[in-house]
């Protein structure tokens, strides 16, 4: 890795530390600059100012959506990939924790974000719903199902744990991820069946 993404991938982790502890607005160029232990110039030259810094972001959840797409490794059995998907998932969320928590508390004054932070539950979505319908004709899932409703609800299901996880880590409504998944992910895969 050359010096220069270096500096850009600690002042991109600095921006990231500190948006989930101040939010967008409470997290400077100054702050940025401290923690990343760079001169705030050293900010400006490498993404001008705290929009870019943001949009860099944004860029990488990107490009690890693909590579999520990538991961996933279907096995034809309904319980094993089940919870191999809420896997990468949870994994997935928590490695981009800021813009997820962006997301929810600042998407009035970000709603590029929210087009952005869809497209993880979109791709596992179209993704579960084609697998689904083959699982299906395979007899693997139910015939009686409504794939939809059930791809939607394991959607769903998935989202709110991971954001659970970092939003409320001491509540009720949080599951550990090793009981998540061996739990619930498989008792949603048997009601399937």
């Amino acid at each position: 890795m050359s010096n220069d993404n270096h500096v850009q991938e600690t002042i991109l982790k600095a921006f990231s530390d500190l948006i989930r502890q101040y939010g967008y607005r409470g997290t400077t160029t100054k702050k940025i600059a401290a923690v990343a232990n760079v001169n705030e110039s050293t900010v400006f030259r490498h993404f001008k100012n705290k929009a870019g810094i943001l949009k860099a972001l944004t860029q990488d959840y990107l490009l690890d959506v693909k590579q999520a797409a990538n991961d996933f490794e279907f096995h034809n059995d309904i319980e094993t990939d089940l919870v191999q998907a809420a896997s990468i998932y949870q994994q997935f969320i928590k490695q981009h924790q800021s813009i997820f928590l962006l997301s929810l508390h600042e998407s009035a004054e970000f709603p590029e974000i929210e087009s952005v932070i869809n497209q993880l539950p979109q791709y596992f979505h179209d993704l579960l719903m084609d697998k689904f319908r083959e699982l299906m004709q395979t007899g693997e899932i139910s015939a009686e199902i409504d794939i939809a409703t059930e791809v939607d609800s394991f959607v769903t299901l998935c989202f709110g744990n991971a954001v659970a996880s970092f939003v409320y880590p001491n509540s009720a409504l949080f599951i550990k991820s090793e009981q998540f998944l061996e739990n619930n992910i498989r008792t949603f895969a048997k009601h399937l069946k």
